[in-house]
């Protein structure tokens, strides 16, 4: 498939399925400016437990503060195989969407309005908003240090439902199966804006079979 024309309307009907939708089109309704970078010399002592945003990821995508390099990785066999990877910069996206159907340019200027929602659209469009929010401020997320990562100074967060409370792990049954779990591990910035995140979700399905999940997400500094 030509990588110069990409088969936006097919694509997008795939996205906004995302239930990062509602929070990108928010970003452009809000006048506040993207969430800010912080830099490794910064220290984590005085910062309370700022959890994890993705709706920060968006808000960094479509007002980056600095130009920075994102890549993401979706897994669901076999319906999705897919890698998303971008120069982000405060007036220009340019970039590349590879799953099974080719690869696909990502390109967004900051004069073109359209043009611009489309490609942050597609790249935040599909990340796992509503599985974070499973496990936000639940027994499964804890705090496991701080690290110097892609040269900011990040929170490290363990994501583990099989360690939840009872609370938690019945609301973990009811949505991915009695043997379901949820595990990754995430690095934030002191904002909860992720640097880094892997997380991998395994559902029961009352027929017996099994959904598993991939997600990986980076992001470096130019």
């Amino acid at each position: 498939m030509n990588a110069s024309a990409p088969p936006w309307p097919r694509l997008l009907v795939f996205l906004v399925a995302g239930s990062l939708l509602q929070v990108v089109l928010a970003c452009n309704r809000s006048s506040a400016g993207g969430a800010q970078l912080t830099s490794a010399s910064a220290s984590p002592a005085r910062v309370r437990d700022p959890g994890i945003s993705l709706q920060c990821v968006a808000d960094q995508i479509n007002k980056a503060p600095a130009p920075f390099h994102w890549s993401y990785k979706k897994s669901v066999p076999p319906f999705t195989d897919a890698d998303w990877e971008a120069n982000v910069a405060p007036d220009s996206i340019d970039g590349t969407l590879v799953d099974t159907t080719g690869s696909h340019a990502i390109h967004g200027v900051r004069t073109n309005t359209s043009g611009w929602n489309t490609a942050v659209l597609v790249l935040t469009g599909s990340l796992p908003a509503s599985t974070f929010t499973l496990v936000q401020n639940s027994s499964a997320t804890k705090r496991a240090g701080a690290e110097n990562l892609n040269g900011l100074q990040t929170l490290k967060y363990s994501i583990d439902t099989t360690n939840d409370t009872a609370a938690d792990a019945s609301l973990i049954r009811s949505v991915l199966g009695a043997n379901g779990f949820i595990k990754g591990t995430a690095w934030v910035t002191q904002t909860g804006c992720p640097v880094r995140f892997t997380l991998d979700v395994e559902q029961d399905n009352k027929d017996g079979t099994v959904q598993k999940e991939h997600y990986e997400a980076n992001m470096t500094t130019n």
